[in-house]
């Protein structure tokens, strides 16, 4: 089999996670040779696994070129506006960041916090998760 790359890191094994997205996509466990892993859903591992390296910049391009393909067709299929773009951008990116938030809450929320807003989190809790690790675990595991 030849070697498979994602930008510049080689892979060791693509194995499917078990795991699925929301729309049903199953997501799939990539393993590096350095030894560090990483979740992508088939759409993505599908467009960005090459037999050759690249730098991050043409990594990024492969990431981002697709997905941009996909939104403007969703965008013609559904008949939006020129004058519609502002404000649909506007509400996308409201609802990122409130997801991003609310997962942090919950992440945080795992160690005791009950926070109004990721921003309240005290340094005692800061600090209980960094000490939940020893530097050995975080250095083989910096995934987690």
């Amino acid at each position: 089999m030849p070697d498979r790359y994602i930008g510049e890191k080689k892979v060791l094994t693509i194995m499917d996670s078990g795991l699925k997205t929301s729309g049903d996509i199953p997501i799939m466990e990539i393993e590096y040779e350095d030894g560090t892993k990483e979740l992508l859903s088939s759409f993505m591992a599908d467009k960005i696994i090459s037999e050759t390296a690249c730098d991050l910049t043409v990594l990024r391009e492969k990431r981002i070129q697709p997905v941009v393909e996909e939104v403007l067709k969703l965008l013609r299929d559904w008949g939006i506006k020129l004058n519609e773009l502002p404000y649909m951008s506007l509400l996308l990116n409201q609802s990122l960041d409130f997801n991003q938030k609310e997962a942090l809450l919950k992440v945080w929320s795992a160690w005791g916090a009950k926070l109004q807003s990721p921003e309240d989190v005290d340094l005692i809790t800061i600090d209980k998760v960094l000490r939940s690790q020893t530097i050995d675990e975080t250095i083989a595991n910096p995934d987690k």
